[in-house]
């Protein structure tokens, strides 16, 4: 291994004397170019690839640039491919009035490769796959003479990093805007490839279904008040690994249909874009032939760091990286009568139609369809979760509406003492009770849920196939356990080091949280304000404010330390900075809650500290969803108005300059209106932590706020509706942001580990609340006892007694549930479970006891 560890001090990428990528045969002598290398490569380390079937020749190539327009340039890296594409624009012109399906019939992909790829070019498709924008470095030059180094690095970056895009297999065309300031580079996959990158990423599609037979669900008691908090699955269905030779067992590629249709349509769209993702962001990794000083030959994948897309994004070679939404989300006001008549429209018009503007059920399938597993589950959870929470809506109104009905008859509601009835009365223990049973329910049928989900999405084994994150190396190789071949490796003991190293500076971070919490607890004792029942609005306010500039700063330092940890996969650097960034949220958020709840002792000012618990939970917890809120709702909405005057002359303009640019296509393209639009890279990650700390607010303090659901639940609806509105756009004009990559998600990952240990903390915090806290509670136990020893043995047996009702719940729950709920085939002799001779073929899978075991 320790050849392994040294391997790439013995490797170079070949560099070309005019300093370009290239690649030459391995019994040429290699050329020595360590300033170039040391500026273009960057760091060696081993790729998170397995060393295996990798190219053994490395040749040098040049860019062929194929004229298409005046402002339309198509690169390519073979002559076949630009022998074809004449072949076909000729037969194009001779051929007046044909449509991009009858030439891709014409030029069979099967037998002409990339001809579906070159047809999108002849045709000028409208929705390429992805989108890389730079300004153009030439109009620089003539403006800014001092820095025509730094440019001519960025143009040669820009050139090598184009070059291994299209030995990837992807056609790129540069497009420049109407103002040759900018360039669009659209990145277009050709079907094959399209088929060979889902193999390897082992994307699970659906077979058709024209053999299956119909299904129909078992009907008990409580199916219909199951379906209201269920996902309804389709289970008339079976999926399998992608496989190009068994293409057209699949859906979308039955025998009815050409290959036309097949190569435009097979792949949705969040697929498609997927894929496409997935061979940019692994570009930059090269297959290289070494020998090591014992004479052994191995097969390595050298990453070059300098040209990954990430970096380069940084380094502003390029300025957008992004794919394109499928259209105008507009419908002619009145046009659309029917359900069937907006199924005519393209799918983005369909979801404006459907989920921003409507007033039904989330059209989950068609979120899934347009933005991929990973966006389309967050909403389904999100959904899920406001539902329960009208079951927590309506017992906390319950205890405010009876404390109401019971201060304003036997109390003075202008007296502290006599309004804390409203929410400290005899309903708070039952609804502490009620609430950590709720979150109990909650949590374990949304893992029912969540198992319907993965089946009928095919992601059930998307954690255990999900490949290697692009910027995951090793420093050893080693001997698979699973496929025997080498692979490269990267060592417990060097991955244990760096997660003690990042666990020291969140410690550290935390600390920093902690002291500062601390000091605005002390703070108040310090204020000489008046009434004195004004300090702790103060304090609430004060913390506010600092919760937010500490998140924004702790974000980046999370961030930087997720990536120093070297994870493998996509899931895993995910899950870890959720971790770190929840840890900060937890003291930051929850810490001076904490303090009132356990340690302070001295709370005359508020008769109660459950007085002044439910006056911090209440100013924090509203007070950060109306912020939340305004930034989220407010904000765009503002903008929208601003921008829907401000920019209309800028359309128009737009509009006009295209209109008069003398080229084929004279409408805007989509990826220009796309390009105006904010990045949504950490959208969802962020929408699943707002979501979660207000999961902790309404279980951890609940009881001290029963009005805490409500608010939640009233935020959430606006949540599902709004959060639509950021994807798309105003009525008018205005889009949020760009469309997300598609990528997939099998769970919940981390936040539910996360939301589970909040419900087991929230037993304690509750139980604390009203055995030691609440004046009811008090009163109660004053019946039988003054004794304090006597009283504080009480609390604790109360305090005990809560926290076993909710392990008796947890057991009962854990019993021994299916699942997936139970399903009858209507069809009784069933053809498959016989083979051809007639015998009986029976699942490799038994059952035993109700268990599905091997």
């Amino acid at each position: 291994m320790s050849e392994g560890k040294n391997l790439f001090r013995q490797i170079e990428i070949p560099i070309s004397e005019d300093g370009e990528l290239s690649e030459k045969s391995n019994n040429r002598k290699e050329r020595s170019r360590s300033t170039i290398i040391d500026t273009i490569l960057g760091r060696p380390n081993f790729s998170a690839t397995s060393l295996n079937d990798l190219d053994e020749h490395l040749e040098k190539f040049e860019i062929i640039k194929q004229q298409v327009e005046a402002h339309r340039t198509l690169n390519l890296i073979n002559v076949e491919d630009q022998n074809l594409y004449n072949k076909m624009d000729e037969w194009v012109k001779s051929n007046p009035g044909v449509t991009l399906e009858t030439t891709i019939l014409k030029f069979d992909p099967e037998k002409y490769p990339n001809s579906d790829a070159l047809a999108k070019v002849i045709y000028d498709y409208p929705f390429p796959d992805f989108i890389l924008k730079y300004e153009n470095d030439k109009v620089k030059h003539l403006y800014d003479h001092e820095n025509n180094e730094k440019y001519e690095i960025r143009a040669m970056k820009r050139q090598n990093f184009e070059r291994l895009l299209l030995r990837a297999g992807l056609f790129l065309e540069h497009e420049i805007d109407t103002e040759g300031d900018n360039t669009y580079v659209k990145i277009i996959a050709p079907f094959e490839r399209l088929c060979e990158q889902a193999q390897q990423t082992k994307i699970k599609l659906r077979f058709n279904d024209l053999s299956m037979f119909d299904i129909r669900r078992r009907k008990t008691i409580f199916s219909r008040f199951k379906e209201f908090f269920s996902y309804k699955i389709d289970l008339k269905k079976e999926s399998s690994f992608f496989k190009k030779d068994r293409l057209r067992k699949f859906k979308g590629a039955e025998a009815k249909k050409n290959i036309a249709e097949i190569s435009l349509n097979f792949f949705t769209c969040s697929i498609r874009n997927l894929l496409v993702h997935r061979m940019i962001i692994t570009a930059n990794q090269i297959n290289k032939k070494v020998t090591l000083d014992n004479g052994r030959v191995i097969y390595v994948k050298r990453k070059i760091d300098a040209l990954a897309i990430s970096k380069l994004l940084k380094a502003h070679v390029y300025d957008k990286f992004y794919p394109i939404h499928d259209g105008s989300p507009k419908i002619k006001r009145g046009s659309v009568t029917s359900p069937e008549e907006i199924e005519k429209y393209n799918l983005r018009a369909q979801l404006n139609e459907l989920w921003v503007k409507g007033r039904t059920k989330q059209p989950i399938e068609k979120i899934r369809e347009y933005f991929g597993e990973k966006f389309a589950l967050y909403f389904v959870w999100l959904g899920f979760y406001t539902s329960w929470l009208s079951i927590a809506s309506v017992a906390g109104l319950t205890v405010v509406l009876y404390g109401v009905i019971d201060a304003a008859i036997g109390t003075n509601l202008n007296d502290l003492q006599g309004a804390s009835k409203i929410w400290d009365n005899a309903l708070t223990a039952p609804y502490a009770f009620l609430m950590a049973i709720w979150a109990t329910c909650f949590l374990e049928s949304w893992k029912r849920a969540n198992a319907s989900i993965q089946y009928d999405w095919d992601v059930i084994d998307f954690e255990r196939e999900e490949l290697p994150r692009p910027e995951f190396y090793g420093t050893t190789l080693r001997v698979s356990p699973v496929t025997l071949k080498k692979e490269i490796h990267f060592p417990f003991k060097e991955k244990l080091t760096k997660l003690l190293i990042s666990g020291a500076i969140v410690l550290i971070s935390i600390g920093i949280v902690i002291v500062t919490v601390g000091v605005l607890i002390i703070f108040p004792s310090q204020l000489n304000v008046s009434p004195p029942k004004l300090r702790t609005v103060i304090t609430a306010s004060v913390n506010l404010a600092t919760i937010i500039i500490l998140n924004m700063i702790y974000r980046h330092v999370a961030r930087y330390l997720t990536n120093f940890e070297n994870h493998k996969t996509q899931t895993q650097f995910e899950d870890s900075l959720i971790l770190k960034a929840y840890l900060f949220d937890f003291v930051n958020f929850y810490s001076s809650l904490i303090y009132i709840l356990l340690f302070k002792k001295n709370c005359e000012v508020y008769v109660t500290c459950m007085n002044e618990l439910t006056i911090q939970l209440a100013i924090i917890f509203v007070g950060k969803q109306m912020i939340g809120q305004g930034q989220e709702v407010l904000i765009p909405w503002i903008m929208s108005k601003w921008y829907k005057t401000k920019n209309i002359a800028e359309r128009d303009e737009l509009e006009k300059k295209y209109a008069e640019s003398n080229r084929k296509n004279t409408n805007v393209p989509q990826w220009v209106y796309d390009d105006r639009l904010a990045t949504s890279s950490e959208t969802i990650r962020t929408e699943y932590e707002e979501i979660v700390i207000q999961f902790g607010f309404v279980t951890l303090f609940g009881t001290a706020f029963p009005l805490a659901p409500l608010f939640a639940w009233i935020n959430n609806m606006t949540e599902i509706r709004f959060d639509a509105f950021k994807v798309y756009e105003s009525q008018e004009y205005i889009q949020t942001l760009q469309r997300p990559v598609g990528f997939q998600a099998q769970d919940l990952g981390m936040w539910e580990k996360i939301m589970s240990i909040v419900s087991l903390i929230s037993v304690l915090t509750n139980a604390v609340i009203i055995a030691f806290h609440s004046s009811w509670m008090h009163a109660q136990f004053d019946k039988y006892t003054k004794n304090p020893e006597e009283l504080l043995v009480a609390r604790l047996g109360f305090v005990l007694a809560f926290e076993r009702e909710r392990y008796l719940t947890r057991l009962a729950l854990d019993g021994d549930p299916p699942a997936l709920d139970e399903y009858w085939s209507d069809d009784k002799d069933d053809a498959s479970l016989f083979s051809v001779k007639g015998s009986l073929l029976l699942p490799s899978n038994t059952v035993t006891g109700g268990n599905i075991v091997k």
